[in-house]
């Protein structure tokens, strides 16, 4: 299916008012997290994190979970791919990610820029505010 090889934007809305009508209005799919139990909504990151994990699950396992699947055991259907997949960034773009994470992982910022620029190394002040 070509729609699963598409690049996806995942849109999360906030506790109270979730997403735009005019968002909900250019999605291609829409969903919502079930609850059980006493409370009322995720908060955004708790939200964030299961969407996630379940797209990452799904992926891994090559399918989806689906109700209507020919599997009785409500089994997973091995035709459709999921949307995560490992490979979707370019080898620069992993490398630029892991050096933001690394510097953003620094108490304090300015350690790391300086201990680049001593290698001769001078990024852009948009790469350290992003």
């Amino acid at each position: 299916n070509g729609k699963d090889q598409r690049p996806i934007c995942i849109v999360m809305g906030n506790e109270e008012r979730g997403i735009s009508d005019k968002m909900r209005e250019l999605a291609d799919e829409t969903f919502y997290l079930p609850m059980c139990g006493f409370a009322e909504s995720f908060n955004l990151s708790v939200a964030t994190a299961i969407t996630l994990a379940y797209m990452s699950a799904v992926s891994g396992r090559g399918g989806v979970v689906s109700d209507d699947d020919d599997n009785s055991d409500g089994g997973i259907s091995d035709s459709i791919k999921g949307p995560l997949r490992p490979g979707d960034l370019y080898p620069q773009e992993l490398e630029c990610l892991k050096l933001k994470g690394v510097l953003n992982s620094l108490a304090q910022k300015r350690v790391g820029k300086a201990a680049l620029k001593r290698e001769g190394i001078v990024l852009p002040n948009s790469f350290y505010n992003n």
